[in-house]
């Protein structure tokens, strides 16, 4: 594809990677989630577990927060 005069092109690898799975077996699933929000300059991370009940941990760590916590990890 040719461009014109002025004109130019942008390629973009998509949208950073927010969603992980830790396990992903067919009877258990552990995934992991992690968005910014700018509005209040944290992290939201979830930690969603699948089995015969799901469950849902979530918690809003500053940059220094989210370091620490994986440090200890």
């Amino acid at each position: 594809m040719a461009t014109r005069q002025g004109q130019f092109m942008v390629y973009s690898q998509g949208k950073t990677k927010t969603q992980w799975d830790i396990i992903d077996k067919e009877d258990y699933k552990l995934r992991v989630k992690k968005d910014w929000i700018d509005a209040t300059n944290v992290w939201h991370v979830q930690i969603i577990s699948q089995s015969i009940f799901d469950r849902r941990f979530e918690m809003f760590l500053t940059h220094e927060e989210l370091k620490a916590l994986k440090d200890i990890l």
